[in-house]
């Protein structure tokens, strides 16, 4: 009786100083995230999930966060289907492993690069829904692991859509 009485003095501490290892999250206060526009220039990271809010920063950690703190509600990024980086047409390998390696994306989230400098992220959440791709941030983890270089599938804007080029 007093191991169970002890167990649950502890857990009303914990509760106190929420440090318990789950929380209750309200459901109503979540925003899901469908894609996630990430451009790294200049040693600064900006990130655009369509939700009318920006994330800026000098890493992507940063980024995320400033996100976060500017969204209305609580940013869900675990439904991400797909992380696009924008680039000038040259793989960045630094803002790769930086998305590769960032604990908020899931593993079989798609990653792709574009040149394209303001891609709207609602029309290419649409396409890219309907023409997923096998190069996840989870399979790219492992290249990583291995020594290689990660090869992205590129997205190009084509007759007013856009087309997916993989590697």
């Amino acid at each position: 009786m007093k191991k169970l009485f002890r167990l649950l003095a502890l857990a009303a501490v914990l509760a106190g100083l929420r440090a318990l290892p789950f929380r209750a999250t309200d459901a109503a206060r979540l925003t899901p995230v469908q894609t996630v526009i990430v451009r790294h220039d200049a040693g600064r990271y900006e990130i655009d999930v369509g939700k009318a809010v920006r994330g800026v920063g000098r890493t992507l950690s940063e980024a995320l966060e400033a996100l976060r703190r500017a969204a209305t509600g609580e940013l869900f990024f675990r439904t991400a289907e797909q992380v696009v980086l924008v680039d000038p047409g040259v793989p960045d390998q630094e803002a790769i492993r930086a998305i590769v390696s960032e604990e908020a994306f899931r593993p079989a989230a798609g990653l792709y690069r574009t040149a394209d400098p303001g891609p709207d992220t609602a029309a290419l959440s649409a396409y890219l829904q309907s023409h997923p791709s096998n190069t996840t941030i989870g399979k790219l983890r492992g290249e990583l692991l291995t020594g290689q270089d990660p090869l992205l599938p590129v997205i190009r804007q084509a007759d007013g859509g856009y087309l997916v080029e993989t590697p």
